[in-house]
């Protein structure tokens, strides 16, 4: 059966690991272009070495170039695909699409995958990057065994989805959080993880908190662990499973994949639910864990999805303290699990952080000791005060760590090999080796074999020399060995030759592709070639595009002279067409940027009936039903992440009319984008930008419904409030997703002349939760701001009174000015 363990490698010694403990491909980075920009990463001579290990011993390696990148940045990404390709990766991970259309061009035959970074969650989606020439789709891990199966059942693409690690509380590429709040991009890698911080939830009507006892980590979710039922996520069909944790130690690699190979090895052999020994659980769990989850993936949600307690490592818990003796700074404790020395400790305090220690001694009777049993009482070194009856947890054990470091230190694997050997008389001895993968080498020695003066040279002799394989992965299987009677061989003349044969046969198995060399000269003339973007001519005319939630702000928009609406409740949409056919405005559906099969179902049916000039698609689900619709106008939202021109190339391929610009540009990078592009580009210049949009949803689960369509966002508007006071507003969509908001609105009415100066000609202004006396004060002000600069005109005081409401009630001017890392 054709499955893949897919393991996470962050270092030399991870990857070691990987290989060593079973996993069938590994996914690692470079030092730039990668999602994890804070693991160690390799370097090229480190990703050269990483390639022909792996290769050989019959892994397969995945790079990943899953971040957004500049036009100046794509250039540089040319020559590093053209190196991977020549060093013979076996597949690229990406994020961007001008990343897929530069391979796509430029190397028609490296296969693509599309990174969970894409955000895919539903068949069209998938459809459509096959059609893009993706061989593999990274699912998102929101998506459900059932809803994984009906994609598997309706494309030849391969699937992969995750099955243990950390996951994101927002879907994968759909987070703006880290980048908005600190600079630092989830989609370049940056991620400062602000769902591991503490909020609370707040009545935003009251300004009152929440009451609950589930802890104040509300947004940060427990590991995946998928082990036990494995059998149900293989019986959909996909092809890979995806460990996560390239940031993690080579001993969580060891462990964690070794795990599911045994689990993935029985379900090969039974096609059953696996069989884990208690042993193999314990392990998985000590290595690292904030709690488990079976995920949405196995049906999980709501509080049991989520670490409510604590956003790290908890290990395993171990007993209660007995008492603190503060003079000896030492902690006395009855085990409920075995201790050692250098095993890692932490005692759970009621409020701040949790003290820790490395176990340096352990007294038992007062008598000092290395090991300690489950059941007996003990006292350790420990300098922070702890209180009686505080809850003591195991983070991390030394002896398993040992083990787990063992079993990728002292072993290779055994990859079976054959061979004949050959020592006639007066001729050159000859060696030939071949493998399962019908590689085959024919080498011959400097020496003759010669008529023995004394003792000739058995096969026995000869059989031990070749055997002696155990610097290399291989193991000798089975030799034909053809000596005539009597020759004399020198025992060095047949170790030489075995260890050239050897390498031969591994720089064989170490290139799977067998690439043509690149033409230097002729790639650097296709690269440049493929980067001349034609400039488009200049279009003097801004229009000015609104966005609005509901019919009350749309009967608000409809009295002004605005250029298109886009109109997010679908279940009004009709009554909402119907309300703009006097106003001559365009009105054109939007959607919500996760949009599940059986939505688009009813979304496509929906669309066929309605007469629509233009759509504005949020996914690249939406985007291939809109092909279909005719001849609209097709704009893509910001939630596809469009970063560079080379995306922009790729979409016009796919219809697309319009784009939104990523919200992570500079104003710098729209106007060398905006130059160079023949598609219209729009920004959004006002709004609460949505940081993350989630399938799960704090209120009710901390309200104790735990019930899609709880109503309760409906009766209240709840926000979460972060350790600085700033308050983050949260909106249900129809389809019960939530998204959490900007706390504060997006405002770029001063800076209108440099906007129009961008060469960018469509500017959009989001509305969400405002009122219609808010909506009426923006759009006048936003109007009269472009008139005035149109005519050269100051500020009026209109505009003035706005933009000094907008300050004091607290506005940003996101990544316009500042970038982001």
């Amino acid at each position: 059966m054709d499955i893949e363990l897919l393991a996470p490698v962050g270092s030399w010694e991870s990857l070691v690991a990987a290989v060593q403990s079973g996993a069938d491909a590994v996914y690692l980075g470079g030092k730039l272009f990668s999602a994890r920009q804070y693991a160690t990463n390799f370097d090229e001579e480190e990703l050269k070495k990483a390639v022909n290990y792996c290769h050989i011993r019959d892994v397969k390696v995945f790079v990943t170039v899953n971040t957004l990148l500049s036009n100046k940045e794509l250039k540089e990404l040319g020559k590093y695909i053209a190196f991977l390709y020549h060093i013979d990766v076996d597949a690229l991970i990406v994020q961007d699409l001008g990343v897929a259309k530069l391979v796509r061009d430029l190397f028609p035959d490296f296969e693509l995958h599309a990174s969970t970074q894409m955000s895919v969650h539903n068949f069209e989606g998938v459809k459509l990057l096959e059609e893009m020439g993706f061989k593999r789709v990274v699912l998102a891990r929101e998506m459900s065994k059932e809803e994984i199966a009906l994609v598997k059942k309706n494309t030849k693409t391969d699937i992969e989805v995750f099955v243990h690690g950390a996951l994101c509380i927002s879907y994968s590429g759909q987070c703006l959080m880290s980048s908005m709040i600190g600079g630092r991009s989830g989609n370049r890698g940056r991620c400062a993880q602000p769902c591991r911080k503490t909020y609370d939830l707040v009545d935003m009507s009251t300004e009152k908190k929440i009451a609950h006892d589930f802890g104040n980590y509300l947004l940060s979710p427990r590991d995946l662990n998928t082990l036990e039922d494995i059998n149900e996520i293989l019986d959909t069909g996909v092809k890979s499973l995806k460990i996560e944790g390239r940031m993690k130690r080579p001993e969580y690699v060891a462990t964690v994949v070794s795990a599911y190979r045994k689990a993935v090895d029985q379900y090969i052999l039974s096609k059953k639910k696996p069989q884990i020994d208690e042993k193999t659980l314990k392990e998985v769990k000590q290595m690292f864990n904030r709690r488990f989850t079976k995920g949405y993936i196995l049906g999980e949600k709501g509080q049991n999805l989520m670490s409510f307690s604590k956003p790290s490592n908890r290990g395993i818990k171990i007993g209660k303290v007995l008492e603190y003796d503060q003079h000896k700074r030492r902690v006395k404790i009855r085990l409920e699990e075995n201790l050692s020395k250098g095993d890692g400790l932490e005692i759970w305090a009621k409020k701040g952080d949790n003290p820790g220690c490395i176990v340096e001694y352990i007294l038992r009777k007062g008598e000092k000791t290395d090991r300690a049993r489950k059941g007996e009482i003990v006292e350790i070194n420990f300098k922070h005060v702890v209180y009686k009856d505080s809850l003591v947890y195991k983070t991390s054990d030394s002896e398993l760590l040992k083990k787990a470091k063992e079993t990728y230190e002292r072993k290779d694997k055994n990859i079976p090999i054959y061979g004949q050997f050959h020592g006639k008389l007066d001729k050159e001895i000859e060696l030939l080796l071949w493998d399962d993968k019908e590689n085959f080498v024919h080498e011959k020695g400097d020496i003759k074999a010669e008529k023995a003066l004394k003792t000739p040279t058995t096969e026995e002799r000869i059989y031990g020399q070749i055997s002696k394989l155990g610097s290399t992965p291989y193991e000798l299987k089975k030799i034909d060995i053809q000596v005539d009677e009597g020759v004399a061989i020198p025992i060095s003349a047949i170790n030489q030759l075995r260890r050239t044969a050897i390498e031969k046969l591994s720089d064989l198995r170490g290139n799977y592709h067998h690439r043509n060399n690149i033409d230097v000269k002729s790639f650097h003339e296709k690269i440049e070639k493929w980067f001349m973007f034609k400039e488009k001519q200049k279009e003097k005319e801004m229009h000015i595009h609104v966005s609005v939630n509901n019919l009350n702000q749309l009967k608000a928009v409809l009295d002004f002279s605005v250029d298109r609406i886009y109109y997010n409740d679908f279940d009004t949409i009709e009554e909402a067409i119907n309300l703009g056919k006097n106003y001559h405005i365009p009105l054109f559906p939007s959607f919500s940027r996760i949009t599940e099969d059986k939505e688009l179902k009813t979304i496509k049916e929906k669309l066929k009936k309605l007469q629509i000039q233009g759509i504005l698609a949020s996914n690249l689900g939406v985007l291939n039903i809109a092909k279909e619709l005719g001849d609209i106008c097709i704009v893509t939202d910001f939630s596809l992440n469009i970063f560079n021109n080379g995306a922009m190339e790729y979409l016009k391929e796919t219809k697309v009319k319009e784009v939104t610009l990523s919200p992570e540009l500079t104003l710098k990078d729209i106007k060398e984008i905006t130059k160079k592009s023949l598609l219209p580009c729009e920004a959004i210049i006002h709004g609460n930008l949505p940081l993350m949009i989630s399938k799960y949803c704090p209120v009710s689960t901390i309200l104790k419904n735990n019930q899609n369509h709880c109503g309760a966002c409906e009766r209240n508007q709840f926000g979460l409030k972060d350790p600085l006071g700033v308050v983050f507003p949260m909106v249900r969509e129809s389809n019960c997703k939530v998204q959490i908001l900007n706390a504060q609105k997006l405002c770029l009415i001063e800076h209108m002349k440099e906007l129009m100066g961008s060469g960018c000609n469509d500017f959009r202004i989001n509305f969400t939760t405002e009122d219609t006396k808010e909506i009426e004060e923006t759009l006048n002000a936003y109007i009269q701001e472009m008139k005035n600069t149109k005519e050269g005109n100051k500020k009026d005081k209109g505009v003035q009174q706005f933009i000094k409401k907008m300050k004091e009630n607290g506005l940003t001017k996101g990544h316009f000015f500042r970038g982001v890392m």
